[in-house]
């Protein structure tokens, strides 16, 4: 066997070996495999003082770029107030100037507020490519039923959910 092909067979194991016996901590977060998605690695921003939210793409404005995209899980018990200075303060300590609240659903997990993040590897117009919301779908798909959290509950003490809860988010920065 010649040398090249040796020191191949051996960067080929190497390669191989290096995944193997490794346990994620989203594993452990979420019953599943990957990365540790509550780790932010997006694009940093100046903290924001205000935030505006949106809860569909056509009342973004076309210059808004998604910068961040995340499922939020929050425990059973938690109240529209909650969910809402949760969302914005994660929001506004990331720089965001604006929040797109996607749907949610019952959760799975009752720790939280948890946000896991799911990138983009890339900016993006929300004009373009807003409300697909495909990130996160091995954790999504394997949560409970739906559940309405929008305006009448956004912000209110009294809109208390029985149940956890896991919200899609996305981050925008708008010029």
């Amino acid at each position: 066997m010649s040398r090249t092909v040796r020191c191949l067979l051996i960067a080929a194991t190497l390669v191989a070996l290096a995944g193997c016996g490794v346990k994620d901590s989203v594993t452990e977060l979420v019953g599943l495999g990957g990365p540790d998605q509550t780790a932010y690695s997006g694009p940093v921003y100046p903290a924001t003082a205000t935030t505006a939210v949106a809860f569909q793409p056509a009342q973004v404005d076309r210059n808004c770029r998604v910068f961040a995209e995340a499922l939020v899980q929050f425990p059973a018990k938690s109240s529209g107030q909650a969910v809402e200075a949760a969302v914005l303060t994660e929001a506004r300590t990331r720089g965001a100037d604006r929040v797109l609240i996607g749907q949610t659903r019952q959760g799975e997990d009752d720790d939280g507020p948890r946000f896991l993040y799911y990138g983009p590897a890339h900016e993006y117009l929300c004009a373009e490519q807003c409300g697909g919301w495909k990130f996160g779908y091995e954790v999504w798909e394997r949560q409970g039923e739906w559940v309405t959290l929008g305006y009448r509950e956004w912000g209110k003490a009294g809109a208390v959910f029985d149940t956890p809860l896991i919200m899609q988010v996305a981050l925008l920065r708008c010029q």
